[in-house]
C-alpha cells in the first residue's frame, strides 16, 4: 500500500476577535487574533473497497499518529496511520464462537494496555488487536448492589478503569430522562449512581413524538466522554460541566465566566407532541440558541477546546441559512482563555488532535478522510 497524502482543498480563514460581545471592557482573549488553516487530506485505502460513511466514533492513541475506527457495516477495526494518512490494516471480529465480538460497535474504546473495549445493547468485552476475546464483561443490573434493576442501557456508554476493576456509565433507562452517572466495582458487584444537578436542566431542552413502539427525540442530551484519563459530562444545554475522575473517585463542576453566548438555554418548549414534523419544528427551535459541544484535549498545547453552535432557520427557498459557530480555548485546569466567533461551515466532531492541529473525520471521494484545522493565535 503506497502512503501518500492527498491535498484536496485548501482554505486560509482570517478571523478577528475583539472584546467580546455585550461587553464594553477590554479583556485578555487569547483568540483575539485567531487565524485558522483548513487542508481537507484522504486516506490512502491501496485496493480496500468499503464504505467509508460507516464510521460513528474513534479513539486516537495519545502521542502517536494511530488512530482506530470500528467499522459500523460489519465487525472491524481499522486502524488508520496520520503521517502520510493511510489504511494500516482491518482488524476483523468473529461474530459466534470463543472470540465472538458485539454484533454492533455502538461502543469503542481502547484501554492503555492495547485491548480494545467493544460493545453493544446485548455484550461487552476485552478484546486483543488480533481479535482475540480476553474478557466478556457482564453488568447485570439485578446482581449488581446499588442500583436500580431497570438500568438497562449501561452498555452504550461504558468504559473501564486502566486495572479493569472498576467501570463507568451514564445511568439511563429505557424512554426514561437520566442526569446520573453509575460508577461500578466489577469485583465487589456494586455499585453507585452519581447525581448531576448543574445538568438536570437538559430534559428542560427535549421534545420527542412517540408511535407504537417507537420514539424519536430532537433537542439537547448528557454526554460521557473520556479525555487524558477523565471523564466529561456535558450537555448542549449548558456550558457547566461535570469531571469524574474514576481512579480517584472525585466529582467536580466546572462553571465557565463566557460573555460571547449565554452560558445556558432559557425558554419552554413542549416535552412530547403529535407528529413527526412538530418534534423537528420544536428541535429547531431548540437549536436557535447555542447548543455546546463536547471537548477536545490538545496534549501538546494543554489546552482544551470546545465549540457551541446556533442555527438560524431557513431562508425563503427553503434553505437552511449558514449557522454560527463559536470556538472556546481553555487552559488544563479548564480557566477560560479565549472566545470567539469563528467563520466555519459547521463544528468539528468525530474529531481529536494531532501535532496541535484538530482532525475532523470527512468522507473525501468516497473515501476515509479529514478536514484538518490549524489555530494559530
Amino acid at each position: 500500500m503506497t502512503n501518500k497524502l492527498t491535498p484536496i482543498a485548501f482554505l486560509i480563514l482570517l478571523i478577528g476577535c475583539g472584546t467580546p460581545e455585550n461587553t464594553g471592557e477590554s479583556t485578555d482573549n487569547l483568540l483575539e487574533n485567531l487565524q485558522i488553516t483548513t487542508d481537507t487530506v484522504m486516506v490512502d485505502v491501496g485496493e480496500e473497497i468499503f464504505n467509508a460513511g460507516a464510521y460513528s466514533t474513534l479513539v486516537k492513541i495519545p502521542n502517536q499518529p494511530i488512530v482506530y475506527f470500528p467499522f459500523n457495516s460489519g465487525q472491524e477495526v481499522h486502524e488508520i496511520e496520520l503521517t502520510k494518512p493511510s489504511l494500516v490494516r482491518r482488524i476483523k471480529f468473529e461474530n459466534d464462537g470463543p472470540n465472538q465480538a458485539p454484533r454492533y460497535f455502538q461502543q469503542f474504546d481502547m484501554l492503555p494496555s492495547g485491548e480494545f473495549l467493544i460493545a453493544d445493547f446485548s455484550m461487552a468485552g476485552l478484546f486483543s488487536q488480533d481479535a482475540e476475546k480476553i474478557r466478556e464483561i457482564k453488568i447485570d443490573p439485578s446482581e449488581v448492589e446499588g442500583i436500580d434493576d431497570d438500568l438497562s442501557q449501561i452498555n452504550y456508554t461504558l468504559y473501564l478503569s486502566p486495572d479493569q476493576k472498576k467501570a463507568i456509565s451514564k445511568a439511563d433507562k429505557i424512554k426514561t430522562f437520566s442526569s446520573q452517572i453509575a460508577v461500578f466495582d466489577l469485583e465487589n458487584k456494586s455499585a453507585k449512581v452519581i447525581d448531576l444537578p448543574a445538568l438536570e436542566m437538559t430534559k428542560n431542552f427535549q421534545s420527542t413524538f412517540a408511535e407504537g413502539n417507537g420514539s424519536v427525540t430532537y433537542g439537547d442530551f448528557i454526554t460521557l466522554k473520556k479525555l487524558d484519563n477523565l471523564f466529561f459530562i456535558t450537555s448542549g444545554a449548558t456550558s457547566d460541566t461535570y469531571i469524574y475522575d474514576l481512579e480517584n473517585d472525585s466529582l467536580t463542576l466546572k462553571t465557565f465566566p463566557h460573555k460571547l453566548v449565554p452560558v445556558s438555554k432559557s425558554g419552554t418548549f413542549p416535552s412530547e407532541v403529535d407528529s413527526d414534523k412538530r418534534v423537528e419544528e420544536v428541535g429547531e427551535q431548540i437549536n436557535q440558541q447555542p447548543t455546546y459541544q463536547g471537548f477536545f484535549w490538545d496534549d501538546i498545547r494543554k489546552q482544551y477546546f470546545r465549540f457551541a453552535t446556533k442555527t438560524n432557520g431557513f431562508n425563503e427557498n427553503g434553505d437552511r441559512k449558514k449557522m454560527d459557530v463559536f470556538l472556546f480555548v481553555y487552559d488544563k485546569d479548564l480557566n477560560l482563555l479565549g472566545e470567539t466567533k469563528v467563520d466555519l461551515p459547521w463544528a468539528p466532531y468525530r474529531a481529536f488532535f494531532h501535532d496541535e492541529k484538530l482532525y475532523s473525520y470527512f468522507v473525501v471521494e468516497e473515501n476515509p478522510g479529514f478536514v484538518v484545522y490549524d489555530f494559530n493565535f
